[in-house]
């Protein structure tokens, strides 16, 4: 049923049309990549573009990001296919959606911005942790074993300055599973959503690893409760809606 209309950054060329997406819908977000299952969104028709109101709500043209204090990020679609996001590692396809930072060649997905720049871990109580840059804690020989798991922590992770206590991402609320044998290489990503080797600051890096849906994985990471509770608070609960509508691997029929 639609009933309502507005205009989005993400797709200033037509008027966005509001509708309620059935529970077993197909349509995927084109900004989070995330499905819609009985949530609300914005369509447009001619462009088969699709996105969540709540995404519509948070996502700006123009961001802070904690991860890359320097320099403002925009949003923007990914014009080749030699991106790859600087905070989980996992490929940002081509037509896809990218905050960036261009003189650095910094890029995050949309998705990934959600992850906060301080959490609470009950593996480390006494203190918030604050999102550090493995290259930068190597730089400066910081001590980067994860208290969790025991493994090296890459790419991006939560650190207490205090105790020099680090955690992957997905070892916030205790020790992840260990990656089974031939499914790749330890992870450098924000929490093991890719398992690339990624440069850090500069975009940049080969993903390789498991295929398994990008949104799936950071999403499940984001609803964690540690990260969650910092997630809505960011974002006013709006969140929540989105990474609880499950991913688009989950979903096969359409609506209109």
């Amino acid at each position: 049923m639609y009933y309502n209309y507005r205009t989005h950054c993400s797709h200033p060329q037509h008027v966005l049309v509001r509708c309620q997406y059935s529970s077993n819908s197909g349509h995927v977000c084109d900004l989070c990549a995330a499905g819609f299952r009985g949530l609300v969104g914005l369509r447009c028709k001619a462009c088969d573009f699709d996105i969540h109101e709540a995404c519509a709500d948070y996502f700006q043209p123009a961001i802070s990001f904690a991860a890359h204090p320097w320099h403002g990020l925009a949003l923007g679609r990914v014009a080749d296919d030699d991106r790859v996001c600087d905070l989980c590692a996992a490929a940002c396809p081509r037509g896809g959606f990218v905050y960036r930072c261009v003189p650095c060649g910094f890029d995050v997905h949309p998705l990934c911005t959600m992850f906060p720049a301080k959490v609470r871990s009950p593996l480390h109580p006494e203190h918030e942790l604050a999102m550090v840059l493995a290259a930068a804690a190597a730089a400066a020989r910081q001590y980067r074993l994860c208290s969790g798991c025991g493994e090296v922590c890459g790419g991006w992770f939560y650190r207490c300055d205090a105790c020099g206590v680090c955690l992957h991402v997905e070892c916030l609320n205790g020790a992840r599973a260990k990656q089974s044998a031939g499914v790749g290489s330890q992870s450098t990503g924000v929490g093991g959503v890719g398992s690339s080797q990624s440069g850090g600051g500069g975009g940049g890096g080969q993903s390789t690893g498991v295929k398994r849906s990008r949104s799936s994985l950071v999403g499940k990471l984001l609803l964690k409760a540690a990260v969650r509770v910092a997630v809505d608070a960011a974002t006013n609960g709006l969140a929540s809606a989105v990474l609880d509508s499950g991913s688009a691997d989950d979903t096969s029929s359409f609506d209109q």
